[in-house]
C-alpha cells in the first residue's frame, strides 16, 4: 500500500510539472485524472467496505498439549470483493500474561475467506484471540478504511489429571466414620449407659445385669466424612501447575464416586457437587492474571476429611 502511494504521488508530482511546463489541454487533463482517480476509487469500492466484517470464532476448552482451532472469517457482501483486508490478530494468555507476537494478514481481492490459528496450548491458561485492528483498501491500495470487527474468543486450557504422590486416601476406611443411628435397627451398635428417654427395647439386658446399672445398645451407622480440599496458589508458574493437575485428579476420583466436597482454591471457597461446577471455577481462576493466593484456614472436626494439596517434588525450588 505505501508502494502505491508513492507511485500515485510521483505520478500525480509528473503531470503537475508536465502541466507546469507546456500548459496545454492534455496535460491539464491528464493531471485532472489524476486528481480524481481515487475519488473513483474510493466511491467504487465503498460499497464492498461498509458490507466488509471480521470475525472471530472461538475453540472448545483443551487439555494442555491437545490441539485447538480458532477460526478468523472475513467476509463483505458486494458482489466486489475488496482489493485487500489488512488485520492484526493478537493473542494472550491471560493466566500467565504472555502476550504473542501480534499477527499481521493481508488478504488479496477475496470476497469471502476463513483463516485456521492453531493457539500454543503447552501452557495453562486462558488464551484471548482479538482483532485489533481490521482495515479494508480500495481498489487503488491508496485508502485503507476500518471495517467492523467481532469481539475477542478464548479458548481455556486445562490442565490433565495427575495422580498426588502419595495418593491421599480419600474413599477408603479413614474417610468414613460411625455415627449413631437415629431410628432402626443396625448390625454395628455401641454400647454405652443408660439415658433418659432411651428405648427399653435397646437395653442390653445381659450386660446390664453384669454391671448392675443399665447398659444400652445404641445403633451405628456408617457414613463418609465431608471431604474439604485446600489449594495454595504457589508463586512460581511449574509449582502452581502441578497443584492444579493435583486437584484435578482428586476432583475426578471424589466426583467419580458421587462425593461432594468443600474446595478452598486461594481465596475462592465453593462447594462442587458435579464436573461442571469444578470446571466453571477452574476456569475462572484461569482467566485471571496468576497471583499468590493461600488458602483459607480451615478448622475440622472428627467427621470431616482435610486434604491439602502441596506442590510436587519436582516443582518445588
Amino acid at each position: 500500500m505505501a508502494g502505491r502511494r508513492v507511485l500515485y504521488g510521483a505520478l500525480l508530482f509528473g503531470a503537475t510539472l508536465l502541466h507546469i511546463a507546456y500548459g496545454q489541454y492534455v496535460s491539464f487533463y491528464v493531471l485532472l485524472f489524476l486528481l480524481c482517480l481515487p475519488v473513483v476509487s474510493l466511491l467504487l469500492s465503498l460499497p464492498a467496505i461498509l458490507t466488509a466484517r471480521a470475525d472471530l470464532i472461538g475453540g472448545e476448552d483443551v487439555r494442555r498439549g491437545r490441539i485447538c482451532r480458532i477460526r478468523l472469517n472475513v467476509k463483505s457482501r458486494f458482489f466486489l470483493p475488496p482489493e485487500a483486508w489488512k488485520l492484526c490478530i493478537e493473542q494472550k494468555n491471560l493466566f500467565t500474561d504472555v502476550r504473542s507476537e501480534r499477527q499481521n494478514l493481508r488478504l488479496y481481492g477475496v470476497q469471502k475467506e476463513t483463516q485456521v490459528f492453531t493457539p500454543d496450548t503447552s501452557a495453562l491458561g486462558t488464551i484471548r484471540y482479538r482483532i485489533r485492528s481490521v482495515r479494508v483498501c480500495d481498489y487503488l491500495g491508496i485508502f485503507a478504511i476500518p471495517v467492523k470487527r467481532g469481539s475477542a474468543v478464548t479458548v481455556t486450557v486445562l490442565p490433565d489429571a495427575k495422580k498426588p504422590v502419595p495418593e491421599p486416601d480419600l474413599l477408603e476406611s479413614s474417610s468414613r466414620v460411625m455415627k449413631p443411628k437415629p431410628q432402626g435397627f443396625s448390625e454395628e451398635h455401641e454400647l454405652r449407659p443408660y439415658r433418659e428417654g432411651d428405648a427399653i427395647n435397646l437395653i442390653h439386658w445381659k450386660l446390664s445385669s453384669k454391671y448392675d446399672e443399665p447398659i444400652v445398645r445404641e445403633p451405628q451407622e456408617l457414613i463418609r466424612k465431608n471431604v474439604v480440599i485446600t489449594v495454595d496458589l504457589p508463586r512460581s508458574y511449574q509449582a502452581c501447575e502441578s497443584v492444579l493437575e493435583q486437584l484435578q485428579y482428586v476432583s475426578d476420583l471424589l466426583l467419580d464416586s458421587k462425593t461432594p466436597y468443600l474446595l478452598h482454591l486461594g481465596y475462592r471457597s465453593q462447594m462442587i457437587r458435579s464436573g461442571g461446577e469444578f470446571d466453571r471455577l477452574l476456569k475462572t481462576v484461569l482467566s485471571e492474571p496468576r497471583r499468590v493466593e493461600a488458602a483459607q484456614s480451615v478448622r475440622v472436626g472428627n467427621d470431616t476429611l482435610l486434604y491439602h494439596i502441596v506442590p510436587g517434588k519436582e516443582a518445588q525450588p
